[in-house]
């Protein structure tokens, strides 16, 4: 923001001008007020443009196109005169630092942030996307963060799918590290293309760069169109959802409402709450604010006429170029009685054990109350009205859908009503189940009756990771590099391990030795104090928790990058690598590498171990031996791929997708035991095991789970909630003692042992 020059206009219109927010190259964009007090956002096109008769037509289009597009999280059209001597175009003025300001002075946002962020551009692309426009510019500098969500702004650039152009043509539109492919390689875009942009933008307020790179620009644009995303620094279940935007082909890629969905199952309002951002950038918000109410309060002198000499000079004062900042806003609605308003809808309510659960840190109050978006997430049917969608919902009784070769499911003993949960199955404890929510919670719930927790331990990092049973404590992630153990029987804090500020620890792998864990996470290289991070390596730690002490084992150049699920054991650390590779480590000897066996295919980056044997799946199952890695047997399915594994006893179990099903294999020698076919089956969670039966989720999480007799291989029943919760799939855990534990989004269900 900076000062009005003398050759600045005082006044447009109606509007008094008081700063200057910026510059480019079709005109300037001034902070402004109305008659009526409202701070505005005012473009004006440079005269030498403004004579330009055809420049004129396609102002006066994008003019309309903003003025039809609606939305809360886009910035609104308040007046606009394009036939003027000077045609100008004015938007409500957001107060806050755009998406790459925040980053560039506070880092990456949070998970939760981000969560917010995704889902309020969604929305802002289904309502530019409603009305036929491509916005074709989304990047870090078009998204501002104000006090109440984000805002997609800038629409200079918009397209609108009949073809004509609105603000120039010819050349290639967008910023490169942002482009999809299709404008990479100069194919027509449509609405699809801003869904990549979104994805890419993301990935920069996840982790702080772009999901492309190149030193020159053919580079750059190769890899956009050709090359795979780097989500290495993304966190679950970001990447999952970036990931669902950055497929190269537009046919594969999410919807906006569905990624808004995925992003806010509840309703995006429930996640914009006054902590949607962390602190810092809050703070840059609340001074952005308070300058743009210095420079826009009355003047202590009352202006002779509103045509007299302009003083906005004087007014404005000196702000050094580091004030707010706006960039012209190019859609919203014209009619502020048309925003949106909240659907009402019965839900049910979250329990509330503050009088009577022991907890370690207190716990921010739930927000009530259903959204839009908290409809479409639960939707089972969609009516449309007035050319709005209007998704209805009606929160089920969890049951099984009906088919005859199907018998009943059974009825939970219990449910639980939580804050949302991680993607992380729950881990068993002396008759009791723990799993893990946000905003950073363990939870431990009694197996025979679990409605109301028997405590809850906050503060926990959101590590997507089950929780570890290892020398005798609940142990988790914190913030950095700490680990924390929680004593499983009361939920009070056992230790906490703060290696430093020169690592950063970011998933658990496993526990081994009864007091080992393995930890992904990366080595920090500082260069001082005041420069901050200079370089970061990927590692595994090896964390001895009777010694306090972090062992670096660096992994591999061939395995960055890829999705390590590993087993580890007291001796082995087992994992597929990135070169299509079973590889087995040391847990000791500084992760010397024991044995790699070359399969010739992508695996799946789930491995099993049971005995002395390693399984991993593809195009075909095959079963090494342990210690030397020497093949024993392989299978191959009917058709298709092998997607995910589960062992118990002498069986192997692993799904099927062509067709769907789940097949058993005797763990000894390979022989097929039977196959169940199945409806469509969610290949990415593993199948969980009993001791009576196994279980299996289905492919879309509205359809819940089956459970299929593990001797016989019949399929049994299916068990669901009949909510659709975007990318929040059913996470599935059966002990020993077959007590099952089922829980989607922000349920968790126990099903009686059967």
């Amino acid at each position: 923001m900076k000062p009005l020059r003398p050759e600045d206009p005082g006044h447009l219109g109606p509007y008094r001008l008081v700063a200057q927010l910026g510059a480019g190259g079709m005109g300037r964009v001034y902070l402004a007020t109305s008659p009526a007090g409202q701070t505005v956002a005012v473009k004006v096109i440079r005269p030498e443009m403004a004579e330009d008769k055809n420049f004129r037509i396609r102002f006066r289009r994008e003019v309309a196109a903003a003025a039809a597009v609606g939305g809360t999280y886009t910035a609104s059209v308040v007046d606009a005169d394009p036939d003027a001597e000077t045609p100008w175009l004015a938007t409500t003025y957001i107060p806050g630092p755009t998406l790459a300001e925040a980053v560039a002075e506070h880092g990456p946002l949070p998970v939760q942030s981000v969560l917010a962020l995704g889902a309020g551009m969604a929305e802002a692309l289904t309502a530019v996307h409603a009305q036929g426009l491509v916005h074709r510019d989304l990047k870090p500098s078009n998204v501002l963060l104000a006090a109440d969500g984000p805002r997609v702004i800038d629409f200079g650039i918009v397209r609108a799918r009949d073809g004509y152009q609105l603000t120039a043509t010819g050349g290639v539109f967008g910023s490169l590290e942002y482009m999809c492919p299709e404008q990479a390689t100069g194919e027509p875009m449509g609405a699809e293309g801003d869904v990549f942009c979104l994805g890419s933008v993301l990935t920069f307020a996840a982790c702080g760069h772009p999901p492309f790179d190149g030193a020159a620009a053919a580079t750059l644009l190769y890899q956009v169109a050709h090359g795979w995303p780097d989500l290495a620094g993304v966190p679950e279940p970001l990447d999952k959802l970036i990931s669902l935007c950055l497929a190269k082909d537009p046919a594969l890629r999410i919807s906006p409402d569905r990624l808004s969905a995925a992003c806010a199952p509840g309703g995006v309002e429930q996640l914009l709450t006054e902590s949607w951002l962390p602190a810092p950038v809050a703070a840059s918000v609340a001074r952005h604010q308070a300058a743009v109410m210095d420079l826009v309060s009355p003047p202590a002198v009352v202006p002779t006429a509103p045509d007299a000499p302009d003083t906005a000079n004087s007014r404005a004062g000196a702000d050094g170029g580091h004030g707010p900042r706006a960039e012209a806003n190019f859609l919203g609605p014209t009619d502020p009685e048309k925003s949106e308003k909240s659907e009402k809808s019965e839900k049910l309510g979250k329990s509330d054990p503050a009088t009577s659960v022991p907890r370690m840190h207190r716990r921010s109050p739930a927000h009530s109350g259903p959204s839009r978006r908290s409809i479409l997430a639960a939707g089972t049917g969609v009516a449309v009205v007035g050319g709005v969608a209007a998704l209805v919902a009606v929160l089920r009784k969890p049951r099984a859908h009906p088919a005859s070769s199907l018998v009943p499911a059974p009825e939970p003993s219990w449910v639980y009503l939580s804050d949302p949960l991680l993607q992380a199955p729950a881990v068993f404890s002396d008759s009791t189940a723990l799993l893990k929510a946000r905003p950073g919670t363990m939870i431990c719930l009694d197996l025979d009756n679990g409605s109301r927790p028997k405590w809850i331990y906050q503060g926990i990092s959101l590590s997507p990771t089950p929780v570890l049973l290892t020398d005798g404590a609940a142990v988790a992630l914190g913030t950095g590099a700490t680990v924390i153990g929680v004593d499983p029987a009361s939920g009070s804090e056992r230790f906490t391990l703060d290696f430093g500020a020169d690592f950063q620890f970011d998933q658990l792998l496993g526990a081994y030795e009864g007091f080992s864990v393995s930890v992904l996470g990366a080595r920090l290289e500082r260069q001082s104090a005041e420069q901050g991070v200079a370089t970061s390596t990927d590692a595994v730690f090896g964390v001895d928790l009777q010694a306090r002490q972090a062992r670096v084992i660096p992994i591999s150049p061939e395995d960055v990058g890829i999705r390590l699920q590993p087993v580890v054991t007291s001796d082995y650390f087992v994992y597929a690598d990135g070169l299509r590779n079973v590889s087995v480590r040391s847990t000791r000897d500084a992760g010397a590498l024991r044995w790699r066996h070359p399969v010739g295919y992508d695996l799946r980056p789930g491995l099993a171990v049971l005995g002395q044997t390693v399984f991993a799946i593809g195009s075909e199952l095959i079963a090494l031996e342990l210690s030397t890695g020497r093949l024993r047997w392989r299978a191959k399915p009917k058709h298709g791929l092998f997607a995910s594994l589960g062992v118990g006893g002498n069986t192997v179990y692993t799904i099927g997708n062509d067709p769907y099903g789940v097949y058993a294999f005797n763990a000894a020698n390979g022989s097929q035991r039977w196959f169940c076919e199945t409806p469509r089956l969610d290949g990415d969670h593993p199948v969980a095991v009993g001791p009576h039966a196994v279980y299996a989720a289905a492919l879309e999480n509205k359809n819940g789970f089956f459970a299929i007799e593990a001797v016989s291989g019949r399929l049994r029943w299916n068990f669901t909630d009949g909510r659709d919760t975007g990318v929040n799939g059913w996470q599935i855990s059966c002990d020993r003692d077959g007590h099952l534990v089922a829980h989607h989004y922000d349920r968790v269900y126990g099903l009686p042992n059967t």
